[in-house]
C-alpha cells in the first residue's frame, strides 16, 4: 500500500506515453439542436395562508 502513495498518474501517464501507447482522440458527440421542453406549472388547490385555510372551513 506504501507503494501507492509514491505512485502518481503522471508518472503512469509518462510510463504509457513512452512504451508508445497511442492517446485516443474521443469522438465529437453532434446533438441536434433541440428547444427545451416546457414545463406547465403545477395547479395546487392548497390554501397558502392560514386566513385561506380558515376561509376553506367557513365556506363548508
Amino acid at each position: 500500500v506504501e507503494f501507492l502513495d509514491y505512485v502518481t498518474l503522471q508518472k503512469l501517464v509518462d510510463e504509457q506515453l513512452a512504451k508508445g501507447i497511442q492517446i485516443e482522440d474521443k469522438p465529437v458527440v453532434r446533438r441536434a439542436i433541440s428547444t427545451a421542453p416546457v414545463v406547465k406549472p403545477i395547479r395546487v388547490n392548497a390554501p397558502n395562508s392560514v386566513f385561506a385555510l380558515g376561509n376553506a372551513f367557513a365556506k363548508s
